[in-house]
C-alpha cells in the first residue's frame, strides 16, 4: 500500500505539524477583537450628549452599562449597536 505522506524523520514531522497548528491558531486569534469599555465620559462625547442624558439612557434600557466596583462602563461595540437600533422620527412626522 502507498504512502501518501513520506517521513522522513519523526522530529521533523512533529516539527511540521506543530508548525501547522501554530500557523492555523494564529488565524483563529487574530480575528477575535478585543473588548474595549468605555467610561461615562467618554461614552457621553463619543455620542454627543450630557453625562445626565447618558443617564437616562442606560436607565431606560437604550444602553446597556455594567457597574464594575463604583464606576460604570460600557462595550464600545454595544454602544455602536445602541445608535444604530434608535430609530430616527425626523421625517415620519407628517
Amino acid at each position: 500500500m502507498a504512502s501518501l505522506i513520506q517521513i522522513e524523520s519523526e522530529d521533523k514531522f512533529a516539527q511540521t505539524i506543530r508548525s501547522i497548528f501554530r500557523e492555523e491558531l494564529s488565524f483563529l486569534t487574530t480575528k477575535e477583537t478585543a473588548q474595549r469599555f468605555l467610561s461615562r465620559q467618554e461614552v457621553a462625547t463619543l455620542l454627543k450628549i450630557s453625562l445626565p442624558t447618558l443617564n437616562e439612557y442606560t436607565h431606560k434600557g437604550i444602553i446597556k452599562g455594567s457597574r464594575v466596583g463604583s464606576r460604570v462602563l460600557y462595550d464600545e461595540a454595544q454602544i455602536r449597536e445602541s445608535v444604530k437600533d434608535i430609530p430616527t422620527l425626523k421625517y415620519r412626522r407628517r
